[in-house]
């Protein structure tokens, strides 16, 4: 620097009585107009890092000395400590500083920047001192408390990896080392005819040969080839920090069980070694789970095209059309209207075959009250509906409860013959639940009788299982039935609210 040493010892004196009142790992003096810098006071453990301490330009040293930073830091304070915002910062404020950690013995460390900018014998300087404030910054409580957070969060990330997996292995993929491997990795683990764990003499290449020639059958090429250092390592430098591979292992009992290895990479600070984080997953469950929801979902397939069928009875079909075309001749107007109920009615057949979703139960209620108005055509005043609804804002499956409305007519009030009867739809709501009721005053029937009439197979129940098995699987809902003969029956349907808006 063009500063001679007197000087600017006389001048850093001057600075730091000023500004700096606590005790700092390092202290720098740049020179603002050239950039060069010297380094006047630099405690054990910062020497430690080996950094310069005088130089030409202190930008440029700067980005040199970044491997000192912690890594997920290091844009941040390449960012702060550029000469452009430095300048700027200074100009607005009259200190500027912020914080960052340093990797000091293999720990980081939280450190704080300060700067400020002042005048020796005639010349722009900028002075920057580094504090070592990390015993301070986590004793604040609001700072502890983050960090107890942030390390929360790490260890339920870490449980909900492990939740699903059959064990893990840590390995510095540099130095071709195990680290740590988990005990579920034998025994009745994944890797149970490896033979026992691997001791500190075992490397991590001779540890995964042991694993090709014992134990993996299917995939082994790729296996080999995912699982070695050179690719491992190439994937990391490229920017790839994760890899996986599948495989199949041979169980004890000589069917194949397939499995999947995942390798999460990243570098060791201190070291620069290239370390691997390493689980290994069972996937036998998952296939199973799989192979359920599949069959799920071919029974809600099956469920939609009987809930189709069974709404487009031919005899329905033709009793309505013919009835309607009875009706035209003396009344059109009712006729118009009847055939606006049946194309309604129509629609919702029609439209379930393609699309089960849930629906509004306001859309719901119009075919139910299309589909009661064509019934009525047949039955005329023997058959009054209520409508008793407390609430309508909510969702519903199509057509599950147009069929309970139909039942409650065709075998409840029909069957009571010229003396008729009452359905009621009712709807409740309290603060957990939605319950849809459909009731009638119809001739009733022995639930019991009834239930084991289907296990014999003596009645047909597709229709009324087929709605059990959609609000059930589609809604999480229940299904109670509640009947006494000559008295009438109930059907309720219950929705938790959390499942429904």
């Amino acid at each position: 620097m063009n500063i001679n040493k007197e000087e600017m010892k006389t001048g850093v004196y001057k600075v730091f009585k000023k500004a700096f009142f606590e005790n700092y790992e390092s202290i720098y003096i740049i020179d603002a107009e050239t950039n060069a810098f010297k380094c006047y006071h630099e405690s054990d453990s910062y020497s430690s890092l080996k950094l310069e301490t005088e130089g030409d330009d202190f930008f440029r040293e700067t980005e040199k000395a970044i491997k000192a930073i912690f890594y997920e830091d290091r844009e941040y304070v390449k960012k702060k400590l550029s000469k452009e915002l430095l300048l700027s910062g200074l100009e607005n404020e009259k200190y500027y500083s912020f914080v960052y950690r340093l990797m000091i013995n293999g720990k980081e460390l939280y450190h704080k920047c300060r700067a400020l900018k002042d005048e020796i014998d005639g010349r722009t300087v900028i002075a920057i001192g580094i504090r070592n404030i990390d015993e301070a910054f986590r004793t604040d409580k609001s700072q502890a408390e983050e960090i107890a957070a942030m390390q929360l969060k790490e260890k339920n990330h870490l449980e909900a990896i492990m939740a699903s997996a059959s064990g893990y292995m840590e390995a510095n993929i540099t130095k071709d080392r195990i680290i740590e491997i988990s005990p579920e990795m034998f025994a009745k683990g994944i890797f149970h005819g490896v033979g026992s764990p691997p001791t500190e003499a075992c490397t991590y290449t001779e540890f995964e040969k042991r694993i090709v020639e014992t134990l993996i059958v299917e995939n082994r090429e790729e296996y080999i080839k995912i699982s070695s250092r050179e690719f491992l390592t190439e994937c990391f430098e490229k920017g790839e920090k994760r890899a996986s591979v599948p495989f199949s292992i041979k169980t004890t009992s000589g069917k194949l069980r397939p499995c999947r290895k995942v390798f999460y990479l990243y570098r060791d600070d201190s070291t620069q070694d290239i370390l691997s984080f390493i689980v290994v997953y069972d996937l036998t469950e998952q296939q199973r789970k799989e192979k359920e929801l599949k069959e799920m979902e071919n029974a809600l397939q099956l469920s939609r095209i009987h809930n189709f069928t069974s709404q487009m009875q031919p005899h329905f079909l033709y009793n309505t059309l013919s009835s309607i075309q009875e009706i035209l001749l003396d009344d059109p107007e009712y006729a118009s209207e009847l055939i606006g109920d049946f194309t309604t009615h129509l629609r919702s057949c029609i439209r379930i075959m393609s699309n089960d979703s849930a629906i509004s139960f306001r859309q719901e209620l119009e075919n139910i009250r299309a589909y009661v108005n064509i019934e009525k055509m047949r039955f005329g005043d023997k058959l009054k509906i209520v409508y008793d609804l407390e609430t309508e804002d909510f969702s519903i499956l199509p057509l599950s409860i147009q069929p309970l409305v139909e039942n409650a007519i065709r075998h409840g009030i029909y069957e009571k013959g010229e003396e008729g009867g009452t359905v009621t739809v009712l709807t409740r709501e309290d603060k957990n639940s939605i319950k849809i009721i459909v009731k009638d005053d119809g001739v009733g029937f022995d639930v019991d009788a009834f239930k084991k009439r289907i296990e014999t197979g003596s009645v047909d129940s597709t229709g009324l299982k087929s709605l059990i098995f959609r609000i059930e699987n589609m809604l999480h809902g229940t299904v109670d039935i509640m009947s006494e003969k000559n008295v009438g029956t109930t059907i309720t349907i219950t929705i938790r609210k959390e499942k429904n808006r």
